[in-house]
């Protein structure tokens, strides 16, 4: 989970800096290796560690049969430092991967605003088309079939490899075979441009019963919540369900702003650190006025079982479904000058009753397990109709707001 925090570090001073330099003088076949001289001082500890990485080095640059990217190397000594001594959830980025990875947090993407499933026949359906996004005014719409990108046939693509080859840089297109719902095919050019990713939908169940959605926590998603919640406000209805299913978490500032309109004044959650430093997070006298279900499940995770928990705790809500992920880990990003970054766990989180988060997740008030073969459908807008029919955490939670009296 996103502390909100970026510390940027100097790549000099106290940080360790090595060149191991190949000087090749074809005239006199000779090879001079030049080890230009460590910047900060080297532990005992440290030394042996620090004379095999030149070893390696020197060994790839003289005998390996092939040509080595030295920036890949560097790439891969910081990725395993990172995998191989931290949690799972710790990463190196390098400039390119970190410069994505602020795209996401705040909520958008470069590409053409669609979300799309691999089918039966191997090509793609659309099952969203963003508003305001260039798929939009393409005349891209839901149902329509992917088949080609670029001319090539999609059959042996990954849903994540579609995605990768539809993104790319703003102002360029893609070219796309499309097959329309009444079995037309065309190729479409769509521009590829950045993308606001919508996270919150909303609907009314039964006239009066409010249903939001948060699929995750980016930097727009709590004013996103406000604004819905203020429509559905203005439609009389009296109870909410906020269905946080699939929600894989986000932004830390973004889960509190939420929950200070949900919950009473007090502690929303707190963090503890290796040195057992707490931080409180606290919510303000805007609690709303409306009895409350969330619907979790085994791949909620991080601010979405914060959130969860808080609920739980202040008995502001029910939580209805399944055991959450168990996420619970404070990330703090380190930017470097080179435009590469450390991502790092730092703290861990704890709800207001002081559960830990983290490798055990929030066991719901209602256990409620959906069928084997029911997948939660991906929905967007304003007007978002969940599966009712099918979904049985939600019917439960239908149900429940029926029992208490709070819809007709």
């Amino acid at each position: 989970m996103e502390d909100n925090h970026s510390k940027v570090f100097e790549t000099k001073g106290n940080v360790i800096h090595f060149f191991l330099g190949i000087l090749f003088v074809p005239t006199a076949a000779l090879l001079i290796l030049v080890v230009i001289s460590l910047f900060c001082t080297v532990t005992k500890k440290e030394e042996p560690f620090i004379l095999k990485q030149f070893k390696i080095r020197a060994l790839m640059n003289t005998m390996y049969d092939g040509e080595i990217d030295d920036k890949d190397v560097n790439n891969g000594i910081y990725y395993g430092m990172v995998a191989l001594s931290t949690d799972k959830y710790s990463t190196y980025y390098t400039e390119e991967d970190y410069k994505l990875s602020k795209v996401s947090i705040a909520g958008e993407y470069v590409g053409v605003g669609i979300r799309v499933k691999k089918n039966n026949e191997g090509n793609f359906n659309i099952v969203l088309v963003y508003d305001n996004s260039p798929a939009k005014s393409a005349g891209l719409k839901k149902d329509d079939v992917i088949y080609e990108i670029e001319g090539e046939p999609v059959s042996d693509y990954t849903i994540t490899g579609a995605t990768d080859k539809i993104k790319g840089t703003p102002g360029t297109t893609v070219n796309l075979g499309i097959m329309h719902t009444d079995g037309k095919k065309e190729k479409i050019d769509v521009e590829r441009k950045a993308v606001e990713i919508p996270t919150v939908s909303k609907c009314i169940i039964d006239e009066n019963i409010g249903y939001i959605r948060l699929s995750s926590f980016e930097e727009n998603t709590d004013e996103q919540y406000k604004a819905l919640y203020e429509k559905l406000k203005e439609k009389n209805i009296k109870s909410l369900i906020i269905d946080l299913r699939n929600n894989p978490g986000g932004l830390v500032d973004t889960c509190c702003h939420i929950a200070d309109e949900i919950v009473p004044e007090g502690v929303i959650t707190y963090t503890e650190d290796k040195n057992k430093k707490k931080t409180f997070y606290r919510s303000e006298k805007n609690e709303t006025d409306l009895p409350i279900v969330v619907l979790v499940n085994e791949h909620s995770a991080s601010a979405s079982e914060m959130l969860s928990g808080c609920i739980k705790d202040t008995k502001k809500g029910t939580v209805i479904g399944k055991t959450t992920y168990g996420k619970g880990v404070v990330q703090s990003t380190f930017s470097f000058n080179d435009g590469s970054a450390l991502k790092l766990t730092t703290a861990r989180y704890y709800t207001p009753n002081g559960v830990c988060i983290d490798g055990v997740g929030i066991a719901p008030d209602i256990e409620v397990d959906n069928p084997t073969d029911f997948e939660l459908e991906d929905i967007y807008g304003e007007d978002a109709q969940p599966d009712i029919k099918n979904d049985l955490q939600l019917k439960k939670a239908i149900a429940l707001l029926k029992d208490k009296g709070t819809a007709d």
